[in-house]
């Protein structure tokens, strides 16, 4: 036990040579830590230069803020900032270290994390509910959208009322279009659930959690996942030297950057798999829709007596789902039907084409970190401690 503490307390020591050999090897990564005044180990922060590129260029801007927690008793807890590309698939982007979950550490972590992408991003968040991340997100991005994570509102739903029927009415209210069919649903889920169950669910905005209010910064994103390669850290019994945790994650991301590379090789049409099935979904959904040209550019569509209006030139709708999540709804492709699929395919966003996916992830690699008997020593000496009394 003797032995663990010394490498467990060595791991601190080391962690200013361990970031300078990191960022050594990627370059324009991030890595700060933060210190109180005895130069005890109060969190520290790791963004990956390449992965930091790759959000900015290529991925949608939509960053779920959580946390996962760690066995231990001193660094207990990882902040995370995690992302979807453009085959809908989640990437840690930055995250942090720390021994409490509090507004403090919150506002440190958004700020490094502001730090990283920049001021001039337009950028969206959702999270779980949570007083503290609210706080910080309004602190250091007061102009951006905040939102929450549908998934963990709907588990509270079930929880609220022991109903799954109910649960089931929250996410076809959640996942409507439509803000007239989103009251029509909104009234259903109220007049099924007795009393104040449900009353902290009226407290929340609901631009929030129902996608018929998401601004067009969300992209209709529901939910982010944290990614399954942070697993092994949760049920991990054995309290892990500061310096292993981060190389798991950096190992992780690493991961993901070979296994998207090799997929991007193999996608050999325009779009990702994800917005392709969504595309040619959407396109058989077009069938049956009776269109009017009504003008300029304008085209009305109505099926079943519900009627949207699509306008080709500026590529919106009045259903608004287009604009939102960057691929053609069903009224702008039976409004396009004039066009192949190829040509419909040209008007999807950029960020969901498979040029954008195989440049993110194959333009620059995430690099290992070398092993100790290879790292450089920097010339500057910086003393960390560990966050407890040995």
């Amino acid at each position: 036990m003797n032995g663990f503490n010394e490498v467990y307390k060595k791991s601190f020591s080391n962690l200013p040579i361990f970031f300078h050999n990191l960022q050594r090897i990627n370059r324009n990564s991030f890595t700060i830590i933060k210190k109180d005044m005895r130069d005890r180990f109060q969190f520290c922060f790791v963004a990956l230069g390449c992965v930091i590129t790759t959000f900015l260029t290529s991925m949608i801007p939509t960053i779920f803020v959580g946390i996962v927690p760690l066995i231990g008793t001193n660094i207990t807890t990882m902040y995370v900032a995690v992302a979807l590309d453009g085959n809908h698939e989640p990437l840690i982007i930055a995250f942090a270290l720390g021994s409490v979950d509090c507004d403090e550490a919150w506002i440190w972590f958004m700020r490094r994390l502001k730090e990283c992408l920049g001021d001039n991003i337009e950028v969206g968040f959702i999270s779980h509910m949570s007083h503290s991340i609210d706080y910080a997100i309004q602190r250091v991005y007061p102009d951006s959208y905040q939102g929450y994570c549908c998934k963990n509102i709907a588990d509270k739903v079930r929880a609220s009322t022991g109903s799954t029927v109910v649960e089931q009415l929250f996410w076809k209210t959640c996942k409507t279009y439509s803000v007239s069919e989103f009251y029509v649903c909104l009234n259903k889920l109220t007049n099924e659930v007795n009393g104040n169950e449900l009353r902290w669910l009226e407290n929340i905005a609901i631009a929030k959690w129902a996608r018929a209010f998401f601004p067009k910064v969300r992209f209709n994103v529901k939910y982010i996942s944290i990614p399954t390669g942070l697993n092994w850290l949760t049920i991990n019994t054995h309290e892990l030297p500061i310096t292993s945790i981060i190389e798991v994650v950096h190992q992780s991301i690493r991961t993901v950057y070979g296994y998207r590379a090799a997929l991007g090789d193999g996608m050999h049409g325009h779009l990702t798999p994800y917005a392709q099935h969504v595309l040619e979904r959407r396109m058989n959904q077009s069938n049956g829709y009776e269109v009017t040209y009504i003008g300029s550019d304008k085209f009305e569509v109505s099926l079943n007596l519900t009627i949207q209006t699509f306008q080709l030139e500026r590529g919106i709708c009045t259903c608004e789902n287009c604009q939102k999540c960057g691929i053609p709804c069903e009224h702008g492709i039976a409004s396009l039907r004039r066009l192949t699929f190829e040509e419909i395919q040209e008007l999807v966003n950029y960020k969901l084409t498979s040029v954008v996916y195989r440049n993110a992830f194959q333009a620059e690699a995430v690099n290992p970190i070398p092993i100790l008997l290879h790292w450089e020593i920097p010339v500057e000496n910086t003393v960390v401690l560990p966050p407890f009394a040995l």
